[in-house]
C-alpha cells in the first residue's frame, strides 16, 4: 500500500512539470508570432504608404491643365480650367493678388464642390456657381489643384480680356484732305483656348470722317482664333477737315470664350490731315504744303507699287518705286532697294525667290540691273552708269520677281515693306508699307496704269505718266489684274478697285467699265477739297480662266500750272481671294505736269 502511494505522487509531479514546460513554450511561441505579425503589419503599412505616395506623385505628373482668366462687361470673374491631361482635375482653391494696390492682402477663395471637378478633355469655369466681382485693377490669379499643381495668370479687369489683345494702326499716318485712311487692327489670342466669333469693334467715328457709315466694312468680317493665333482686320474711312488736324481712331475686338463674351483692350492711333501737293485747300487759303513741294524740297521722294496678296506662284509679282526729284538740280541714282520681311523671331520666310526668279526688268528701260541678293531684298544697282533724274521730274524703277515661300505658317497677315534710294545728295528711305503672303497657290493682286485696256503685257505696265501738258484732258486706263495665270486661283467677285484722283484735276468722267459691275455703275465721288474718287466693284471672279484683268477707263483735265508739278494718284483695292485671304495691292502713280 505504501509503495503504491509514493509511486502515484512521483507521477503527478512529473506531469505538472511537463504541463508547465508546455505552457512556457506556448507563451514564447505566441510572443514570437505576435512580434512577427506586428513586423509584417508594419511592413505592409509602409508598403501601402509608399504605393499611395507614388500614386499621388504619378497623378500629379500626369495632371496637365491651362487656365484663362477674364472678366465680363460687369466685372464678374471667370476662371476657365482647360484639362489637357488624362485624369480628372480637382481644383481646391484660388488666390487673387492685387498688383495695382500692393498693400491689399492676397485673398483665398475655395471652390464649390460641384464646380471643382474638370473631366479630361474638357474646359469649365470653376467659379460658375460662385460669382466673384472684381474691382477694375491688375491682378495675379493663382489656381491650385488638390494635388498641389499651381497655375498663374495675369488679369487686367475692367478694360480687357486676358486672352484677347488688339493693336490698331492707321495708314498712312498723314492723310491728304478728302482721301482715304486705312484702319488696321491686329487681334491676337494670348490664351490657351480657342476664341470663336472674333469681330472688330470700331470706336466712334471722328468728326473728320465724311461717310455716314463705314466707307468699307471690316475685312474679314469675323474669325476664330486658336491659342496664339492672330488676325488682321482692316477697313477704310474718307477724311476731310482742317489742315494739320490730328485725327484719333480707336477700337477693340470681341469674341466668345467658353460660351462667354469677352472684349479686348481698346487701342488707338492717330492720322494727321494735310493739304495736297500745292499746299492749298479748297478755299485757296494756303497751308503747310506736302512732301514734294515743301517738306522734301532738298531730298528725293519715294512712292511705291506693291502687290497684295501674293501666293507661292511660278508667275512674277510687280514691285516698283517712283523717285521724284523735287529740287532745281540734277539728281543721280546709283541704287534702289525694296526690303520686305515678316516680323517674328528666327524668321525663315522668303518673300522673294533667290535671284528674283530671275528678275524681269521693266524700268529703267535698257538697264537690267535688278537682282535679289537675299530672299527679303530686291535691288537695282549701277554705280558705273547711275540714272539721271532732271529737276522737277520723276523716274520709275519697276520690276517683276517670283514670290518665295513662307515657313511654319499657312499665311502671313502682315509683311513690312520699305524702300531706300542712294543718290548724289544722300541716301534716304521710306517705310510704313505692308503686304501679305499666302503659302500655296494664290492670286497675285496688282494695280497699274496701262497703255491698253486689260493688258498684262510687261511693256504696257506703267506707274508714271510724264510730259502732261497743262490744261490737257488725259485718258487713263487703270488695270486691276491677277498676275498669277493659274485659273484655279482668283480674286472673288465683289472686290473693289479704288482710284483716288488728286486735287486740281477736274472734269473727271468715267468713260468705260471693263469687267466691273454696271448696275449700279461705278461710283464717282467729289470731296470737299476738290479731289475725286472712283470706286468700282468686280462683276466676276478676277483671275479665272476667262477673266485675268479688268479696267476702269476715265478722263480728267490736268491743272493749269506755271511751274512743273507732280501729283500722286493712289490706286488701291480690297477683297478676298478664292482661299478667303485678304488682298490689298497699292500703286502710288505719279503724274507729271510740265509747265509751258
Amino acid at each position: 500500500m505504501i509503495f503504491k502511494y509514493r509511486s502515484t505522487h512521483l507521477t503527478s509531479r512529473r506531469g505538472i512539470s511537463s504541463i508547465v514546460g508546455a505552457l512556457i513554450f506556448t507563451v514564447l511561441m505566441l510572443a514570437g508570432f505576435s512580434g512577427l505579425s506586428l513586423a509584417l503589419n508594419s511592413q505592409s503599412d509602409l508598403v501601402s504608404t509608399h504605393l499611395a505616395v507614388a500614386n499621388i506623385e504619378l497623378k500629379k505628373q500626369q495632371e496637365q491643365f491651362d487656365i484663362d482668366v477674364f472678366t465680363n462687361s460687369t466685372n464678374f470673374l471667370t476662371v476657365s480650367v482647360d484639362n489637357r491631361g488624362q485624369n480628372p482635375v480637382e481644383i481646391s482653391h484660388i488666390w487673387i493678388i492685387n498688383k495695382t494696390l500692393t498693400t491689399q492682402p492676397a485673398t483665398q477663395f475655395s471652390i464649390n464642390s460641384n464646380d471643382a471637378i474638370v473631366p479630361s478633355g474638357f474646359a469649365s469655369n470653376v467659379l460658375a456657381t460662385k460669382p466673384l466681382k472684381i474691382t477694375p485693377n491688375t491682378y495675379d490669379v493663382k489656381v491650385i489643384s488638390t494635388l498641389g499643381t499651381m497655375k498663374i495668370a495675369e488679369l487686367t479687369s475692367g478694360s480687357s480680356s486676358g486672352a484677347l489683345r488688339a493693336k490698331l494702326i492707321t495708314d498712312p499716318p498723314d492723310v491728304i484732305l478728302g482721301q482715304n485712311v486705312t484702319i488696321a487692327m491686329l487681334v491676337t489670342n494670348t490664351g490657351s483656348s480657342s476664341i470663336q466669333n472674333v469681330v472688330p469693334l470700331p470706336g466712334t467715328k471722328p468728326s473728320q470722317v465724311t461717310c455716314t457709315t463705314h466707307c468699307s466694312s471690316p475685312n474679314p468680317a469675323s474669325a476664330t482664333l486658336g491659342a496664339g493665333e492672330s488676325v488682321l482686320f482692316s477697313w477704310t474711312y474718307t477724311l476731310d477737315g482742317v489742315d494739320g488736324t490730328a485725327v484719333t481712331f480707336s477700337g477693340s475686338a470681341t469674341g466668345t470664350l467658353n460660351g462667354q463674351s469677352i472684349t479686348s483692350n481698346t487701342s488707338s492711333d492717330v492720322s494727321r490731315l494735310r493739304l495736297d501737293d500745292k499746299g492749298t485747300g479748297s478755299t485757296g487759303t494756303g497751308g503747310t504744303g506736302n512732301s514734294v513741294n515743301a517738306d522734301l524740297l532738298a531730298r528725293p521722294q519715294l512712292f511705291l507699287t506693291i502687290p497684295g496678296a501674293q501666293g507661292d506662284s511660278p508667275q512674277q509679282a510687280l514691285w516698283g518705286v517712283n523717285i521724284a526729284n523735287p529740287v532745281n538740280a540734277t539728281m543721280t541714282v546709283s541704287k534702289v532697294t525694296i526690303t520686305a520681311f515678316a516680323p517674328g523671331a528666327n524668321n525663315n520666310d522668303k518673300i522673294f525667290t533667290s535671284g528674283c526668279g530671275p528678275a524681269t526688268n521693266l524700268f529703267p528701260v535698257g538697264t537690267n540691273k535688278w537682282n535679289c541678293p537675299s530672299e527679303n531684298l530686291i535691288m537695282w544697282e549701277d554705280f558705273t552708269s547711275p540714272i539721271t533724274i532732271p529737276p522737277f521730274t520723276v523716274q520709275p524703277f519697276l520690276v517683276k520677281v517670283t514670290p518665295g515661300a513662307i515657313a511654319g505658317v499657312t499665311h502671313l497677315e502682315s509683311i513690312v515693306v520699305q524702300a531706300s534710294v542712294f543718290t548724289n545728295v544722300g541716301a534716304f528711305g521710306k517705310a510704313g508699307y505692308q503686304t501679305t503672303m499666302y503659302d500655296g497657290a494664290d492670286s497675285i493682286g496688282t494695280i497699274y496704269l496701262s497703255n491698253v485696256v486689260d493688258s498684262r503685257t510687261n511693256s504696257d505696265m506703267k506707274i508714271t505718266r510724264t510730259g502732261i501738258a497743262p490744261g490737257s484732258t488725259q485718258t487713263f486706263n487703270i488695270v486691276f489684274a491677277d498676275l498669277d495665270t493659274d485659273s484655279s486661283t482668283y480674286i472673288k467677285s465683289g472686290g473693289k478697285l479704288v482710284i483716288n484722283i488728286p486735287k486740281d484735276w477736274t472734269n473727271v468722267a468715267i468713260l468705260n467699265n471693263y469687267g466691273f459691275v454696271t448696275s449700279p455703275a461705278p461710283t464717282l465721288l467729289t470731296h470737299g477739297d476738290g479731289s475725286h474718287q472712283i470706286i468700282a466693284t468686280l462683276a466676276t471672279n478676277l483671275g479665272s480662266a476667262t477673266n485675268q484683268a479688268d479696267t476702269i477707263q476715265f478722263s480728267a483735265k490736268a491743272p493749269t500750272v506755271t511751274t512743273d508739278q507732280m501729283y500722286v494718284m493712289y490706286l488701291l483695292a480690297e477683297g478676298e481671294s478664292n482661299t478667303n485671304f485678304s488682298i490689298g495691292p497699292l500703286s502710288e502713280a505719279v503724274l507729271q505736269v510740265d509747265a509751258p
